[in-house]
């Protein structure tokens, strides 16, 4: 029988090997991390600065965030400026997917809109989307011996924002599409895309937007039927706060933690 400090060299042996697993883990998150981050950095120069001019009420102490998204109007009953201000952030969402072909960012922003629109059958459901997409993509296949182009738009529709079902009892979510709703979403509360989130998160602090998005990020989730996956929000948030693409990178946190982490795929 092994002596009592043979064990308990043997469990903090363990505790260490596992800790710097973890530590490890998390490097290569944040490596990777970097280099997105770094793209991000380089459209939003090039194409869509950063925005820090906020609206008042958008500072005010009034402000609830998590309010504000959850009565975000649809997008049919959006009035002009907000359909032009929904506009050019699914447009920035596109351009932040990394897609290669206009055909491309069409289908993503028209998905991304569907999502929010009451008048679609996808609306806040992401079970419902995956059957519209994955016919969608059926379609396409049956014509991709003549047509090279449909092929990348269908493997792009898959791989970044169609939900699936790995097994028979684990539906999943492409961690790009997961990140464009969370953008969207919070970006269309506080008046822009990625810039303005930055500079919503740089006039209230850290801290602050960290309780704020942690709040909006667990009701959306709850509200799409994602009670589970809710649970590791907090996290998220306090990681994803260091980074400028911040819906994209609750993604993919959410992605690292799941049970098959960093392929791609929120388990659900």
């Amino acid at each position: 029988m092994l002596s009592k400090s043979l064990m308990k060299k043997v469990s903090g042996l363990t505790i260490l090997m596992l800790t710097c697993s973890s530590l490890a883990s998390l490097d290569s998150l944040a490596s990777e991390s970097n280099s997105e981050d770094s793209k991000v950095e380089n459209l939003l120069n090039n194409s869509y600065p950063s925005d820090n001019h906020l609206d008042d009420h958008v500072l005010s102490k009034d402000f609830d965030l998590e309010k504000e998204v959850e009565n975000m109007p649809s997008v049919d009953e959006m009035n002009k400026e907000e359909r032009e201000l929904f506009n050019s952030i699914i447009e920035e969402q596109a351009e932040l997917a990394g897609l290669e072909s206009e055909k491309e960012k069409e289908v993503f922003t028209e998905y991304l809109s569907d999502f929010f629109n009451k008048d679609s059958q996808i609306y806040n459901n992401l079970t419902l989307a995956q059957k519209k997409v994955e016919g969608e993509i059926n379609d396409i296949s049956l014509d991709e011996e003549s047509n090279n182009e449909k092929v990348s738009v269908a493997s792009t529709i898959s791989r970044t924002f169609t939900v699936e079902t790995a097994h028979a009892f684990q539906p999943r979510i492409g961690v790009n599409f997961a990140g464009a709703t969370f953008n969207t979403a919070i970006g269309f509360a506080v008046g822009g895309g990625v810039g303005a989130i930055q500079g919503f998160i740089a006039k209230k602090g850290k801290k602050e937007a960290a309780k704020l998005f942690s709040r909006t990020v667990t009701s959306r989730l709850k509200a799409w039927g994602f009670t589970k996956l809710a649970l590791s929000v907090n996290g998220a948030v306090q990681w994803a706060l260091n980074y400028s693409d911040v819906g994209g990178h609750i993604a993919r946190y959410l992605d690292a933690h799941d049970s098959k982490p960093k392929n791609g795929w929120i388990d659900l």
